[in-house]
């Protein structure tokens, strides 16, 4: 995948999030704005929250063995697209090659709708 899809895909996810905490922002000023200001509050901190934990999830690095797990590339091909400069990491000299979440390859297909449809279903999206 192409650094422009991998950038799109992000902007997607994360225009989904920022579209989710601004949901909670609204509501929470809707609450302040009628007096229910512990419930208002309560929610900019969900807000706050979400924000943060996503910021964590999306930045996380990986091994290059979970990294395959979330991408669908084997591990020997994620060490090739870094070594040819194609997917940034955290290269150390005698460390492990970590690679952030945003900036890995997406492989289109089976594993990308398996994931999907395990995501869906803590959701509880059946």
């Amino acid at each position: 995948m192409s650094s422009g899809n991998r950038r799109r895909q992000a902007a997607g996810f994360a225009g989904f999030i920022a579209d989710q905490v601004a949901g909670l922002r609204e509501r929470a000023a809707t609450l302040a704005r009628y007096g229910a200001r512990e419930a208002g509050a309560s929610l900019e901190q969900a807000a706050v929250d979400l924000e943060a934990a996503f910021r964590r999830w999306w930045l996380e690095e990986l091994s290059v063995s979970a990294a395959a797990v979330e991408t669908g590339y084997s591990a020997e091909r994620l060490r090739e697209l870094v070594r040819e400069g194609r997917v940034p990491s955290a290269l150390e000299p005698g460390k492990p090659i970590r690679l952030r979440r945003c900036d890995l390859p997406r492989k289109v297909g089976a594993e990308q709708s398996a994931t999907l449809d395990a995501v869906a279903s803590r959701l509880g999206i059946e």
